[in-house]
């Protein structure tokens, strides 16, 4: 199984789904995160098509505070800008969410490892 990994920042805090943030501080935001994760995915050796990737997620959030289970929402334009960077959209991706912090520091990361679906015929012979 092919795997390459992208690290990316926290994301800011008005992508999160309790923000309430003004619509264009997140619209703004939003751009700028997929933006990032398009350009961190060109900068990784050998992105490729691949339109059903698997996607496994790691999150490092800044402190251990928060609810784990509003991350998600706030990685849309991450995952948004590593299909723009593969050329296809994320509908077939299947993305796995952890349910626990990997572990946490100043100022937080999310690592993506996206890899190719293992053959479901098995391997090669």
């Amino acid at each position: 199984m092919t795997v390459k990994e992208i690290t990316l920042p926290w994301p800011n805090w008005v992508l999160h789904s309790n923000s309430r943030a003004h619509w264009a501080k997140v619209h703004t935001e939003k751009a700028c995160a997929r933006q990032m994760a398009h350009m961190a995915c060109l900068e990784a050796p050998r992105i490729e098509r691949i339109p059903n990737a698997t996607i496994f997620i790691e999150y490092y959030p800044p402190t251990k505070r928060g609810d784990i289970h509003n991350v998600p929402s706030s990685l849309k334009a991450y995952i948004d800008g590593i299909a723009d960077a593969m050329g296809c959209d994320d509908k077939g991706f299947t993305v796995d969410y952890p349910r626990v912090w990997a572990g946490s520091g100043k100022p937080g990361k999310v690592v993506f490892r996206i890899a190719r679906p293992a053959d479901p015929r098995g391997p090669l012979l």
